[in-house]
């Protein structure tokens, strides 16, 4: 009974993600907080980038974003191993009708977005976070138009193709703790529907696991 619910499990967890194909962004560092996981190799490097504009006028600076913002994503295109990945778009209707020396009337318009840099061949994170940064250098902004970098992270590409191995992974633990415990304890898994969690774990390598929980009874 309990390969049966296992594999009818699998099968469900698998259909619900079929067809997804996504570059997932690494989401923090630290301990895993499950026991089964695995450690792969990461396939990008992910830099945040926020687009802003001091125009006066929120149709303006909506228009001057966009602008800059459809010139980077273009670019990128052309550009062998740059990816553009799209993020945040926040746009105030704010409009500021005095006189400001600090041009500070866009403050709450913006566009966050990630640019990312294909590793392997002899790239790692150091040279595709230059590459990164060359590439938004060519980048011909309008005026009033502000590009800011953030903070880089790993990422890889369609993270529940791995699912499978995961779950393998919890039966196998499953295995070992009733083989411990004894045959009689029932045996209760939940979360394996959930999405696969990317957590970056060192410069080269991304963790992946699923939030489960097992609970064992009598």
């Amino acid at each position: 009974m309990r390969n049966i619910i296992f594999t009818t499990l699998l099968t469900l967890s698998a259909n619900s993600y079929a067809g997804l194909s996504a570059v997932i962004i690494a989401y923090g560092t630290g301990e895993v907080p499950v026991n089964s996981s695995i450690d792969i190799d990461a396939e990008y490097v992910a830099m945040s980038v926020s687009l802003s504009s001091d125009a006066k006028y929120a149709s303006k600076r909506a228009k001057l974003i966009s602008k800059l913002q459809s010139k980077i994503s273009s670019a990128a295109t052309n550009q062998p191993n740059i990816y553009f990945k799209q993020g945040v778009i926040s746009l105030s209707p704010r409009e500021n009708s005095t006189f400001s020396i600090s041009k500070s009337y866009g403050s709450n318009s913006g566009s966050k977005f990630y640019i990312l840099s294909k590793l392997g061949n002899g790239t790692d994170i150091y040279k595709a976070t230059q590459d990164i940064y060359g590439f938004i250098a060519k980048i011909q902004k309008p005026e009033d138009t502000n590009i800011s970098y953030g903070n880089t992270s790993l990422a890889i590409e369609s993270p529940s193709k791995h699912r499978t191995q995961l779950i393998t992974k919890i039966k196998d633990e499953i295995s070992s703790t009733k083989s411990i415990l004894g045959t009689k304890h029932k045996v209760t898994v939940t979360g394996l529907e959930s999405p696969v969690i990317v957590r970056q774990k060192n410069d080269k390598q991304v963790t992946l696991f699923l939030d489960y929980k097992i609970e064992f009874s009598e």
